[in-house]
Formats: C-alpha cells, structure tokens, sequence
C-alpha cells in the first residue's frame, strides 16, 4: 500500500494539551452495529467523540487493529480520512464493506432479484404440511437434539425430551442443565453426559394461524423422508464450497472432537446446500459493488446457520467467539435468515447514505509493519488490539476466511495462544513492535487511543510495557460501561464498565513501569477500597437481582475496573482479578 498521496506529511496535528476526560455515550442498538456480527465491535458514536476532539477536520485517522472498522465510519461520519488494516482478511473484508455503503434501493433489488432466483431450491429444501389445514408451509426453523448415554444405566434418550422446561411465555421456558434419567431417575448434568448422535426433533413453521406466532411441532414421516433424501453427496457437483479441515487450535479443539472437523461439516447438508447455492449465484453478479455486498450479506450470518447456533425458546441465535457444539441446534432456514439480515443492511444503507470512497483506505496486513505509511502522517490513531487470549481471531475467523478463499498468516498475530506457542512475553513483544510502528507513524504531539480489557495482571504489564518500550505515556484512562454504551472517568459513582480506555502521547520522558512489592499493593488496594466506600457508599457496589431469585453481590468488577482505570495512569498494575477479589473478601469480612 502507498499512501503517499493520502497523508499530509507538512500539516500539524490538532494542538490537545490534555487527554479527553467528559463522558461518551455510545448506544450498540444501532443500524450499523447490527448489520454485520464481529467478535468485538466499539459503537462508532463513541469512537466519533473522540476523533472530534483530537482531530479537526480533514485530518487523517488510523486504526491498524481495524476489526470490523467502527473506526473508519466513525471517521467518515466526522468528515475525516482514514486508514483501516487488519492481519485478518475476513476482518478486512467486513470493514470495506461497512465502510462503502451503496444505494439502499440497489441494493435491495440485488437482494430481491437473488431471493427470486432461490424460491424454487427453498421449496424444495424446505417445504412442509401445515398440521392445521394441509396447505404447504415454509419451514423456518428445524431444532436437532443430541442423544445421550446415562452413566447410570446406559440407555441413551433425546436431551430435548429430558431437558425442555416450557412454560406459557418464551421469556420463563429454557433448555435445564441438570435432569433426571428418564429411565432410572439418576441426577444428571447435561455437560457430562457422553454425547450420541443428532435427531431432528421439532420445526417451526407458519401458515393459517392468526397470530404472527411460529407453529412448533413435531416432524412428520415425510419432514423425516425430506432430510433423510438430503446429503452432502445431494449437493449438485456444480455448486462450489469448502472443503477446508479446521485447523489446530483453542478454539477448533471442540468441534474436530464432535466430528466437525471441515469447514462444510460445520453445516447441515441443507444448509449447506442453501448457503452454497447463493453463494454461487452472488459470486456470478455482473457488478462489482452488488457482488460484493451480496457476499457481504452472507458472511453476515457467521455461525447462525451452523451447528453452532444453539436453539432458544425466545428466537435467534447469537455469533460467539467460538465453535461451541451445542446439545440442542437450530437449525435455521437459510434463505429466511439471509432475507432478514439483508433487510437490517438495507437500513443501515439507507440510514448512513452512500459513501464517495475518497476518504477511506482499507488494507490487509500486520499491524507490526505498515510501510506504505510514511513516517509522522498521521493525526490519530483509536485502536482495539487483541486483549491477550480473550478471542482466538484467526481461528473463528477461519470459518469466513474459508469461503473468501483467503487466509490470515497468524505468524504475528498479537495473542497468547499455547497451540501457536505464544505466551504473555510472545505477546507483549508483538504488541512492542505494533505500537512502535504507531509511534513511527504518528505526528509529534498527536495522540493515540487504546481501548483494552482483561483480568490478568500478566497481559496488562505487557501492555503497558508494550506502550511505554514503543516510546508512548499513558496521559489519561477512562472506563467503558459496555451494559449502558458510556465511556466514563473513573472517578464516576456509575462507572461500571469493565474495558478501559488509554490516551496515550509520545513519552517526555524514558521512565518505565515502577516495581512495587506485592503487600504494598496489597495494601494500596485496601485504602483504595476503603476511599470508595467512603465517597460512593457501599450500596453503590451491590447488585440486586429484581428479576430472578437470586440474592444480593457485592460488584468486584466493577471495583476491579476503577482500580484498573487509576492504577495503569500510575503505571503500576500487579495484581490480577482474582488476587484483587481475594483482598476485598479478606475486607469485607473484617469490616462486616
């Protein structure tokens, strides 16, 4: 990449003597957050309060950890450019993509057009009679139970049969962890049970109800004959899809042990076949742009339409960040699902407008090396950097990358992942060679942000002797409240967020972290405790559960974030959750 002509090398960044220090609200509900899943995603309008602040229009804004890209339409919305990279191409892709909105109504008669395509493969793959009139119906929605084995006895059941507890709202029904044999009555728990094999144990359809609700019930002799008739040999040759095996890996480790160990077996074969179907069509569309968001649209569904889409009795399925098999599925169907996704796309295209695609550059590549970039051109950087071995990236991402046909080179992915034999120290030097290429980049006296999250007193020493050893202070940290979307100073009574955020400037001086004898942080933590409580009260660290038997807890996370938030401005973080906890407990008691 050779952005030469992007950058202005001769401008000075915006003057900012301090690091920013009001509250940032910063809703997730948003069009452009739920257009596509990503594993982590900061809300642009958060990431726009600080650009604001720290850059004046026109400047240049970079984010080399880019992810899905909330920081480029952050930038583009505040009329700024930006450079957005990532190691991951599927991260690459999706931020393009989200950074390139198109004409809503184009996009949508793209979508139509495809649909139209499809209806006679979707009545075919699922098509099923209504139990009320007879008509024909569309399934929406197939669940799948794992048989199971009693250590007990030995006689395997259906976990469905077992472990449902319905009641008359979706809100109060949900799958038990612990249940009893239907045969001999021992006490199980569902985590320990010997898994058998998948049975297709109900659908979901409508048809002749008034209400807009699903009809679920059980299959029938020819829903059972339809999926029998359904195989990955079914799948005409001519449709393309992977094959890929999943690679080792933490996250991978699962799935390979449930015999999921391919991209293609991560589908039911009619899934696959629905997926692969429009897959193949959108990858022949005669335009490049609706090409390309029609893909974008499918990569949208990640794991919704997988094995790894747990059933609910309350509806839809979330994209975690791992390849958890879950003891009942939903298997959903694909054509539905991808016209609902479509639709939330429509509307963030529609409610963004089209972008021109002057003022955003999207790259592939390590953040540890960014040599199109010339030295101190750029007035901004807001990044997002791995948070230890929070997320395996490459690894959930293989399932995208997989039909995009390219790959991340995890070599210096910043992680602590033991399968890629990287510990803190692996990781702490990567993430040395990442902000150092920042610092390269960075104007003088331009600022950069760093929003990081983890409970380990190892990752965030390397983090912070990553920041200082790359020639960075950290002026300045706030808290983000991820339940309420706020960014918050520490010192707030409501800061219960458990990220941080870091404003950090080139260093004045070559001063590293303090070494600190663990009784005497032990015993800094104590006052700190006891300051707290006696600003804010103790009840405004309790936690009352209004809706659901449960009693009162003390909040030592959010204790622990506004410990976090001032110790790493002070530069002295030892002490990880879980030692931190311990020493409130050990107050707590004595004090009653």
């Amino acid at each position: 990449m050779d952005l030469n002509d992007f950058v202005q090398v001769n401008s000075p960044p915006k003057k900012v003597e301090e690091p920013y220090s009001g509250n940032i609200s910063a809703g997730k509900n948003t069009y452009v957050y739920d257009a596509h899943t990503y594993h982590t995603k900061v809300p642009p309008e958060g990431i726009e309060q600080f650009i604001r602040y720290y850059t004046n229009a026109g400047d240049v804004v970079l984010d080399p950890f880019c992810g899905s890209g909330m920081t480029g339409i952050a930038a583009q919305r505040q009329n700024r450019k930006v450079i957005l990279s990532d190691l991951s191409p599927a991260a690459s892709f999706i931020a393009e993509n989200l950074n390139s909105p198109i004409d809503a109504e184009e996009y949508m008669d793209a979508v139509n057009a495809l649909l139209g395509k499809s209806e006679a493969l979707e009545k075919r793959l699922y098509s099923t009679e209504c139990r009320e009139c007879g008509r024909t119906a569309t399934v929406l929605y197939t669940i799948w139970s794992y048989g199971a084995v009693c250590p007990s006895c030995g006689r395997e059941f259906i976990i469905w049969d077992v472990a449902r507890d319905e009641h008359e709202t979706v809100k109060e029904s949900k799958i038990l962890s612990e249940f009893d044999c239907p045969f001999c009555k021992s006490h199980l728990k569902k985590r320990e049970l010997k898994r058998t094999q998948l049975y297709p144990v109900a659908l979901g359809y409508k048809c002749c109800t008034k209400s807009l609700k699903e009809q679920v019930r059980p299959l029938t002799d020819s829903d059972r004959d339809l999926l029998n008739s359904l195989t990955y040999d079914s799948i005409p040759r001519d449709i393309w899809y992977p094959r890929n095996k999943f690679p080792p890996g933490i996250n991978t480790k699962q799935p390979i042990a449930a015999g999921i160990d391919s991209v293609d077996k991560a589908y039911f074969p009619r899934a696959l076949y629905a997926y692969a179907f429009l897959w193949n069509e959108a990858m022949k569309w005669p335009d490049e742009a609706i090409r390309k968001k029609l893909l974008f649209t499918l990569t949208s569904l990640y794991q919704r339409i997988t094995k790894f889409s747990e059933f609910r009795f309350w509806g839809g399925s979330s994209n975690i960040a791992n390849y958890n098999v879950p003891h009942i599925i939903n298997e959903q169907n694909v054509f539905r699902t991808f016209e609902r996704k479509a639709k939330t796309i429509y509307l963030y295209f529609r409610s963004e407008g089209v972008f021109d695609g002057q003022n955003c550059r999207v790259f592939t590549g390590s953040a540890c090396s960014l040599p199109g970039i010339p030295d101190k051109s750029i007035d901004y950087i807001f990044t997002d950097p791995p948070f230890g071995s929070n997320i395996n990236y490459s690894e959930m991402n293989f399932l995208w990358e997989s039909w995009l046909q390219n790959y991340t080179d995890n070599t210096e992915e910043a992680i602590v992942n033991r399968i890629q034999g990287k510990g803190a120290s692996e990781y702490g030097e990567l993430l040395t060679r990442a902000f150092s290429e920042m610092k390269r980049v960075l104007k003088k006296g331009a600022w950069l942000t760093v929003m990081f999250h983890n409970s380990s007193d190892k990752i965030w020493r390397e983090l912070q002797n990553a920041i200082i050893n790359a020639g960075f202070e950290i002026r300045g940290v706030l808290t983000f409240d991820k339940k309420h979307g706020t960014f918050k100073q520490f010192v707030s009574e409501n800061a219960v967020g458990y990220d941080l955020v870091l404003n950090c400037q080139a260093a004045r001086s070559g001063e590293t972290i303090r070494e600190i004898r663990l009784e005497d942080e032990y015993q800094e933590i104590r006052t700190f405790f006891k300051a707290r409580l006696k600003q804010c009260g103790r009840e405004n660290y309790i936690v009352h559960y209004e809706h659901v038997n449960r009693k009162d807890e003390f909040d030592y996370r959010k204790l622990y974030s506004e410990w976090l938030s001032q110790a790493v401005e002070k530069e002295k973080i030892v002490v990880d959750f879980e030692r931190f906890r311990k020493v409130i407990q050990e107050e707590l008691n004595i004090g009653g």
